[in-house]
């Protein structure tokens, strides 16, 4: 039996997003783990809702490949194999690079301050080994990237993706060279957003999301 785990209220008025945001975190993170049964009533009543915004939640993690919906016999989450990293990964990198290609012909002075922040922020959580607040904060960079970009489709198709990726990135995330990379990344891709550069933003970006792709096969092949 999975050991029991506190989940914090809800009472946020976009209540199905937030639901889903409660519970992809809690999958990214591996709390609720791989094949792992979700059970509506012990959800519901530890999120404090309603079945009907509950499943509606379920459906859109069904969306990012996060949740399996099963006929008459309920939700549980989605495995994470190689497979389905080797399935998502060259998806994703088409649409980052075009994200920050555009991302480079759009971005603003000002979201790029914000952006620098950002990093600054997740150089802080590396020295603390904050795992958590480094991928948070890796996510709020690239999402910040994705809306300078201007374009919903591609925000929307990343969307559906970027949950799987997340839980490939809490995974890999081990070593102090590991931490340096990430960081090192995020950092080129800044960079190059500053002067413009696509070609280097996309080269900044392809790089990233192969060793990420890469270090998540080795920890799921047990290396």
């Amino acid at each position: 039996m999975a050991a029991e785990r506190s989940l914090p209220p809800i009472s946020s008025p976009l209540l199905i997003e937030e639901i889903a945001r409660v519970l992809r975190q809690q999958i990214v993170e591996g709390l609720l783990a791989p094949g792992e049964r979700l059970s509506e009533r012990d959800i519901g009543a530890k999120l404090g809702v309603s079945r009907t915004p509950l499943r509606e939640a379920l459906r859109l993690l069904a969306g990012e490949r996060l949740v399996e919906v099963l006929p008459r016999r309920g939700a549980r989450v989605a495995s994470l194999d190689s497979s389905v990293v080797e399935d998502v990964y060259p998806v994703l990198a088409c649409l980052e690079r075009l994200a920050v290609d555009l991302a480079c012909r759009h971005i603003a002075d000002e979201q790029l301050a914000d952006l620098s922040a950002v990093v600054e922020k997740m150089r802080a959580a590396r020295s603390r080994r904050d795992r958590r607040r480094f991928l948070a904060l890796s996510r709020d960079f690239h999402d910040a990237v994705l809306s300078s970009a201007g374009n919903e489709t591609l925000r929307e198709l990343q969307r559906q993706l970027g949950g799987q990726v997340q839980r490939a990135r809490f995974l890999s995330l081990q070593s102090e060279r590991e931490w340096d990379e990430a960081l090192r990344e995020h950092s080129a891709l800044l960079a190059a957003l500053k002067k413009r550069n696509g070609e280097a933003a996309v080269e900044a970006v392809s790089r990233r999301l192969t060793l990420d792709k890469n270090k998540a096969l080795r920890e799921l092949a047990g290396d």
